[in-house]
């Protein structure tokens, strides 16, 4: 494929969703209110545990830190695995998706194309949790930066992969896609996004706490706040790396298989035009 063809084919879809976005000015501002005041809730809770935190739990000892990152990463995670199932709903009921699937655009480009623009979204906002929180109340975050990004990138790309499959399901059944739900609330709850996953076993027992060690974005929140929150460097966060690494391995060729198969199905049995 032509790198400058494909970068074309994916602005244009971002311009598309651009202009679209523009005719809701209100709802990008009101959301940023939202997070400042979300951030400022977690910031005065957070002293409510101060001198409190257990040895245990290196990367809770400011609860504050660790609630932003912890949201800053839901955020984006939960784009990575909902977008693009969001992105084909939305050509469904608007009655485009078969004139975008008709054309020559690969598979690829339709997937990262539909998504583009939700993740320019989503690094926005959720960059807004760590700015505010430094802007505002002082919080600190320390640690190879770039190492974290790349945590957030490996995280998101796996997630991605389970979202192309949760894609799949739209595009056959339409609607009722169960993978949303599953890994959304998931991952919030088992992912050691609000509290550490150690509790878990804890209070919950070792089979409870075996569902955080199957979802991706528990090691992509353990290694960015590795990264950020405890300042370790790359042979520290090996661990993490490397199973997040492995889900991308499994899931990225089975995800595309999936995805492709789920589009001539659509396209054999002429329902691209239904929803």
């Amino acid at each position: 494929m032509n790198p400058l063809l494909f970068i074309r084919r994916v602005w244009a879809f971002v311009v598309r969703d651009w202009r679209l976005e523009l005719s809701y000015r209100m709802q990008f501002f009101l959301r940023m209110l939202s997070i400042l005041i979300l951030v400022t809730i977690f910031f005065f809770g957070s002293k409510i545990f101060v001198g409190f935190a257990d040895p245990r739990f290196s990367q809770w000892r400011d609860p504050f830190a660790a609630w932003l990152t912890g949201m800053a990463m839901l955020s984006y995670f939960m784009t990575g695995f909902s977008s693009l199932a969001t992105a084909i709903r939305q050509e469904q009921v608007q009655g485009t998706l078969e004139s975008v699937l008709m054309t020559p655009i690969s598979v690829p480009t339709v997937i990262v194309a539909s998504s583009a623009w939700d993740f320019v979204q989503a690094t926005f906002f959720s960059s807004l949790y760590l700015v505010f929180g430094w802007l505002f109340f002082d919080a600190h975050y320390m640690g190879n930066y770039l190492l974290a990004f790349s945590f957030l990138l490996l995280t998101t790309f796996v997630l991605s992969c389970l979202g192309i499959l949760s894609a799949s399901f739209t595009m056959v059944f339409k609607r009722g896609e169960p993978f949303g739900i599953f890994l959304g609330a998931g991952s919030a709850l088992f992912s050691g996004v609000f509290f550490p996953t150690q509790l878990i076993r804890d209070y919950a027992g070792s089979s409870v706490a075996n569902i955080s060690r199957v979802l991706p974005a528990t090691y992509g929140l353990d290694g960015i706040r590795r990264v950020l929150l405890e300042g370790q460097g790359l042979s520290q966060v090996r661990q993490p790396l490397i199973s997040l690494l492995v889900f991308l391995a499994v899931l990225l060729p089975l995800s595309l298989w999936v995805f492709n198969r789920a589009v001539r199905r659509a396209k054999r049995e002429g329902s691209l035009i239904q929803y």
